[in-house]
Parts: C-alpha cells; sequence; structure tokens
C-alpha cells in the first residue's frame, strides 16, 4: 500500500477541487437549476461520485491496512453508493423530459461505470488479497473525474444554452 501513498495523496486534493468546481457550478445556477425539474439531482450524483472517490483516497492512506481489508472497504463503500445512484436515477429518470432522457441515461452510465469500476477494484482485492486489484482504481477515479466534471459543465455551462 505504500507504493500508493502518492496517488491517493493527488487523488484526495483533485477531488477536493473538483469538487469546489461542482459546487460553483451549483451556486452560479442556482436558481436555473431548481427550476428544471431534476437538475439538481445530476448534481447530487456528481457529488456522491466525488465523495466516494475521497473515501477511497482517504482509506487507501490509513497506516499499517491490509490489502484485502482496504479492497472490503472499497467494495463495501462503491456497492453503497452504487445502490444509492440507482435509486436516485430511477427516480429522476421517470420525470424528465422524454426528449432528453437519452443525453440522461448515457450520463447516468457513465457515472455507474465509474462506480461499477470501484466496485470491481474492491472485490479483486478483497478476494485475492492481490495488488493487481489496485490497477482499477486509477480508471475508476479518471472515470469520476470525466463524469463530475461533465456534470459540472451541464450545470455551468450547458444549462445557459
Amino acid at each position: 500500500m505504500d507504493a500508493w501513498s502518492n496517488f491517493f495523496v493527488g487523488e484526495l486534493g483533485a477531488a477536493a477541487a473538483f469538487a469546489g468546481l461542482l459546487f460553483v457550478s451549483l451556486s452560479v445556477n442556482l436558481t436555473r437549476i431548481l427550476e428544471i425539474g431534476r437538475l439538481a439531482d445530476r448534481g447530487l450524483e456528481a457529488f456522491i461520485i466525488l465523495f466516494l472517490t475521497v473515501i477511497v483516497a482517504s482509506l487507501g492512506l490509513i497506516p499499517g491496512q491490509y490489502l484485502r481489508v482496504y479492497g472490503g472497504e472499497v467494495f463495501v463503500a462503491a456497492l453503497l453508493v452504487l445502490a444509492t445512484l440507482l435509486r436516485l436515477q430511477h427516480s429522476y429518470l421517470a420525470q424528465v423530459d422524454p426528449k432528453y432522457v437519452s443525453a440522461w441515461r448515457r450520463t447516468a452510465g457513465v457515472n455507474d461505470a465509474a462506480v461499477v469500476t470501484f466496485v470491481l477494484a474492491g472485490l479483486v482485492v478483497a478476494v485475492s488479497g492481490d495488488p493487481v486489484g489496485l490497477n482499477l482504481l486509477p480508471v475508476a477515479v479518471l472515470l469520476s473525474f470525466f463524469a463530475a466534471g461533465s456534470n459540472a459543465w451541464v450545470l455551468l455551462i450547458e444549462i445557459n444554452r
């Protein structure tokens, strides 16, 4: 785990920066976001995904953490987040204007892919105890940043088009 500490520290800082961008997006256009049905849920999804990234990176920095225990923690945290996102998505997709449903489903798919990659990383590490599963974490983090960034873009820029 020591070899991964710089990665965890870096991703913790990057996730915090993305969360700041997200909050700016929400605060700049809050009135407009609240006017458009369930658009605030996209901000919530992005925040939840970034929070998962913070949790995963923070848990990786615990001194003396056993690899399998860490994998189990990542697996459980990511599974809880996935269940939360799926419930949220089911709720808002039922209320989205039909002309936007396909775009919202694509966004939800990217968000889910990020979290599923965290789930897989945690599962591989917890079950096998093999650090090779940690190699899925950079993919999961990059997907989560892409998901959060694209949601922030919609909330900051696209909402005004």
